[in-house]
């Protein structure tokens, strides 16, 4: 297979460097038409945006389901704090059109599933949709364990959430009534995995002892490990996870997070409340990264992820 792939005429460049794949629906920001991830392995070249644009929204619902939660948990701090959730809201709708138009991404044909994708990427968690006389009702499953369990916590998060949505929906030109909902469907903490053939970490779930790659569980004969069996085993050595693998996730990925972020930080605070700043950003992300077993005592790694994420 090796001698195969080796002997195969090598992908269309990007004069953008934006790339998806039409295999696993990722998208890629890299130099040259070669996965990021399994280069030696994926007979699939990613394709250039140029030559054949990704036709739905469907890679930034798997962001949003499977990548780890570390965005999500500093924007949800955002809104908690900010004196206007829906403004930061449809700030974060905003930068979504934005980067679907800088990856010439085909949504239009797709109102309900490309409003879908913002509330799962700007949330972390899945959305079930509920059509009826009245209009259509999502609802999020499980997103109350960043957004907010307490009720008054839980109405700012949905302000900002639908705010956000229906710019999406006036965006696509879609006249429908929409509201929102936090729904509680399982208990224990969320997955949390490493495979060490991709180098990709995987949030999603609950914690189980075996699982499959959610983005290739048809082809992929590798597994992701649970995090503390990944550790045990060596698929990092050491105690820790080296944050220079995280870094280069974000590298390579599309960069939503980073104008999210940036609006997150240069919202108006509430009445008592402290703001957001970069400062604050940072020292969530890094007690997220410990929950994680990252190694927050390595500067430069830390830097990097920082400047990945626009900190």
């Amino acid at each position: 297979m090796k001698a195969m792939l080796e002997a195969m005429p090598g992908g269309i460049k990007s004069p953008s460097g934006h790339y998806w794949c039409a295999m696993c629906k990722k998208m890629f920001e890299m130099e040259d038409a070669v996965c990021p991830y399994m280069p030696s392995m994926c007979v699939n070249t990613p394709i250039a945006i140029e030559t054949l644009p990704p036709g739905s929204t469907a890679f930034y619902e798997r962001i949003g389901l499977f990548y780890p939660k570390l965005a999500q948990a500093l924007l949800a701090s955002a809104v908690a704090r900010a004196a206007s959730p829906e403004d930061l809201g449809i700030a974060f709708a905003d930068n979504f059109l934005a980067d679907l138009a800088e990856w010439n991404v085909q949504y239009r044909a797709s109102p309900l599933e490309t409003i879908k994708s913002y509330l799962i990427y700007t949330s972390g968690f899945d959305v079930a949709t509920r059509s009826t006389e009245t209009g259509l009702t999502f609802l999020l499953l499980d997103a109350q364990r960043l957004w907010g369990r307490e009720m008054p916590d839980k109405k700012r998060s949905r302000s900002a959430l639908l705010a956000g949505a229906e710019r999406v929906a006036r965006a696509l030109e879609l006249d429908v009534r929409m509201d929102l909902h936090f729904m509680d469907v399982s208990a224990g903490p969320m997955g949390r995995y490493f495979c060490a053939q991709c180098n990709m970490f995987f949030e999603y779930g609950q914690q189980q002892a075996q699982v499959t790659c959610p983005f290739m569980s048809q082809k992929c004969k590798f597994r992701p490990k649970p995090l503390p069996e990944a550790l045990a085993s060596g698929d990092p050595r050491g105690a820790t996870f080296d944050l220079g693998i995280l870094a280069r996730i974000y590298e390579v990925s599309p960069k939503l997070h980073r104008r999210n972020l940036k609006s997150a930080i240069g919202s108006r605070p509430a009445s008592g409340r402290a703001p957001f700043t970069a400062a604050v950003a940072a020292e969530l992300l890094e007690r997220e990264l410990q929950t994680w077993s990252f190694d927050v005592n390595d500067a430069g790694g830390l830097a990097k992820l920082r400047e990945q994420l626009g900190l």
